[in-house]
């Protein structure tokens, strides 16, 4: 009985095509040049003999996995999802995959991303402790960090890509009090609270310089899920008839900040106004059309590939880059259509 499909080896590429195998190692890893008559042979007999690298092979040789690790925390965000879609056609094309990974909060966490040997990180989840950026900062695996909370550990030689959360919640605010709002919810993200999450502070940063009394129970934050943020809100609602303003942390959650309002008999925007984060497709879709902030994903993820590929290749790259966000106002605020640069 057979004992299985015999595994194709590189040695057998270059024996079919009549090459060598530094040969056939230049046409799969696209870094030389090879006559187009001989890399059409070898790519033929590629997918005649359905041959696949051994990554990890690659890996354990010193060669790269091609293969880069995705930490998020908020996998499900339509923010998130378009912004790893550009970035994983990117790699692609650079002859990398992406592989998706939330936050967990295990002691091995590290141990377990290190021992995948991938080439490159990047990482985008509050939920990254300081304790475990400083293991991944010294492993000295190349990193990109997305600035979504603040960071009190030392980052030499990872980029921090700042896509303008701070500043754009900060506009929000600003937009809302010119509108003649003086009671504020902020509502959070499900999961732990993030005492230094960067749109949280940009909102209480704000907040303070437009001199706004603000309770610490109008921060709705710390649910298990939507459905017991969305209890807590109508509640606050209902007990605080004189809230003019809701800021949401993303878009999702302001649309569930719009049918809450409508169940309390709260019409947006003439006794309530909301804004919402992002810029997500649901937020032309909601009745009113939400307010939000458009983060530039396009360009950020265009970005933050590059900046990865030049630590993976030890290029010189800049440390830090910055964005800046876009105020899109709509009716949830009074107003038809303007976007702010």
């Amino acid at each position: 009985m057979e004992s299985g499909r015999q595994k194709v080896t590189r040695k057998d590429v270059a024996r079919e095509a009549g090459v060598s195998e530094t040969i056939v190692s230049y046409v799969l890893n696209k870094n030389r040049y090879v006559k187009e008559e001989k890399r059409q042979r070898v790519l033929e007999v590629v997918e005649k003999l359905q041959y696949h690298p051994n990554n990890i092979a690659r890996a354990l040789h010193g060669k790269g996995s091609l293969q880069i690790l995705f930490i998020a925390e908020e996998l499900s965000s339509g923010y998130f999802s378009e912004l790893v879609s550009q970035m994983s056609r990117d790699a692609y094309r650079r002859g990398y995959m992406i592989s998706l990974c939330e936050s967990q909060e295990e002691d091995e966490f590290v141990s377990q991303i290190l021992s995948r040997q991938f080439d490159g990180l990047f990482v985008s989840a509050s939920g990254v402790t300081d304790r475990e950026l400083k293991l991944l900062v010294k492993s000295g695996i190349p990193m990109v960090l997305f600035l979504n909370r603040e960071i009190s550990c030392d980052l030499r030689d990872t980029v921090v890509v700042d896509t303008g959360l701070y500043e754009g919640s900060r506009e929000c605010v600003k937009h809302l009090v010119k509108n003649g709002c003086r009671n504020f919810v902020y509502l959070d993200k499900t999961g732990k609270q993030c005492d230094r999450d960067i749109h949280w502070k940009g909102f209480f940063d704000q907040i303070k310089e437009s001199e706004i009394t603000f309770a610490q129970e109008q921060r709705i934050s710390g649910c298990e899920d939507i459905k017991k943020l969305e209890k807590r809100l109508q509640l606050l609602l209902e007990k605080n008839p004189s809230v003019d303003a809701i800021v949401a942390r993303y878009d999702d959650l302001a649309a569930v900040a719009l049918s809450v309002a409508g169940r309390t008999g709260r019409k947006v925007p003439d006794d309530l106004m909301v804004t919402g984060f992002d810029n997500d497709f649901i937020s032309n879709y909601v009745s009113p059309a939400l307010t939000t902030v458009e983060i530039q994903k396009e360009e950020v993820a265009k970005s933050a590939m590059e900046a990865l590929l030049s630590l993976i290749r030890h290029d010189g790259v800049d440390k830090k880059i910055s964005f800046t966000a876009r105020l899109v106002i709509r009716e949830s605020t009074g107003k038809k259509c303007y976007c702010k640069q």
